[in-house]
């Protein structure tokens, strides 16, 4: 299918780069804006590195950098105070926001942004917390690395190619089938783990993907905020508004209770797409959060409440070029109507 983003995104961002970001920002007027991160690290990550291009340390300053130079921070609270009507921002602002709650915010991430000054929210998902479990999309990417990277004698080859033909999936390319795992079919991922000698217990307990209970609260004292991020990470428009509710209501739930916390905070896991105006209405009459976050881009919701996010990891651009081509495409959209989120 033609995809008119991608292919501005992928081919032809660099046409938005003869306008400053500052005429960008005049002309259309949107002056707040939330970025999103999962993770930065000089390091190889086994457990993303199959799913995604993440950025190194020098590569995230010079897009704090650049994002100083246009915007000012802005913490969770102003921003709250200014979604509810409380608080008019004389000037560009952004959120910083952080998503899975990975180790990598308290090693390499919160260092730089207490340096510079920056506020940001870290979204965890329940059941991960402390690496009591592990997201099984990164599961699958530490089958991949391990299909990639260890030699298997031939009767794992067989056992292997003969879990495939059970699954209905085809043996190649592996990386593409297991990518195609879904939530629902989370469970059928062991079998192949044992095959490649993969102990996902082990590597929690090793490599410590997330964060610590310690930690977050060493985070919270230094004054970063923190929201919840579903239990287990499913992609919402697969489940039944009940399973939504849920995942939404126990997961945030969990993380206020543990951390004292006097805020409801909630980021949507994959994406918002798909989810009804049912799950925005039975989540502001119940009081179940303050905000929620999605990962839009450069857009609006129908729902006041619920920020749509800009991807900052997608098409692996430094932030000059990714902002640009964000208000570009803005740009493009308006006269479609397509800048806000109507939901059924």
């Amino acid at each position: 299918m033609f995809d008119i983003k991608s292919l501005i995104y992928s081919k032809f961002n660099f046409l938005p780069s003869f306008c400053s970001l500052g005429t960008y920002i005049k002309i259309t007027g949107e002056r707040i804006i939330i970025p999103v991160y999962h993770v930065v690290s000089n390091q190889y990550l086994p457990h993303i590195a199959n799913l995604y291009q993440y950025g190194g340390v020098k590569k995230f300053k010079k897009d704090l950098d650049y994002l100083l130079k246009y915007y000012k921070p802005l913490d969770v609270f102003d921003l709250m105070r200014y979604v509810y009507g409380e608080k008019n921002l004389q000037y560009n602002s952004f959120h910083l926001t952080f998503d899975d709650g990975l180790q990598e915010f308290y090693s390499d991430i919160a260092p730089i942004l207490k340096q510079k000054g920056i506020p940001a929210t870290c979204f965890i998902n329940s059941d991960f917390l402390d690496n009591k479990d592990i997201f099984f999309r990164y599961k699958v990417s530490l089958i991949i690395d391990a299909v990639k990277n260890v030699k298997l004698s031939a009767d794992r080859e067989t056992q292997l190619k003969l879990w495939f033909e059970k699954n209905n999936l085809r043996s190649a390319p592996p990386a593409k089938s297991f990518l195609s795992i879904g939530y629902n079919k989370k469970h059928i991922l062991n079998e192949p783990a044992e095959i490649l000698e993969i102990n996902f217990d082990t590597y929690l307990k090793t490599k410590k993907p997330y964060l610590s209970i310690q930690q977050v609260n060493e985070l919270i004292g230094d004054g970063f905020t923190f929201g919840a991020h579903s239990i287990d990470h499913p992609e919402y428009r697969f489940l039944t508004l009940a399973e939504q509710l849920f995942q939404t209501t126990r997961s945030i739930e969990a993380i206020v209770k543990k951390f004292g916390l006097s805020y409801k905070l909630f980021a949507f896991p994959f994406t918002d797409y798909g989810v009804s105006s049912a799950f925005f209405q039975q989540i502001k009459s119940r009081s179940v959060a303050d905000l929620t976050f999605g990962c839009a881009g450069l857009k609006h919701d129908i729902f006041s409440f619920n920020l749509q996010r800009i991807p900052m990891e997608d098409f692996n651009l430094p932030a000059s070029r990714r902002l640009k081509t964000d208000y570009f495409y803005f740009i493009i959209k308006a006269p479609l109507g397509k800048n806000k989120i109507h939901r059924n």
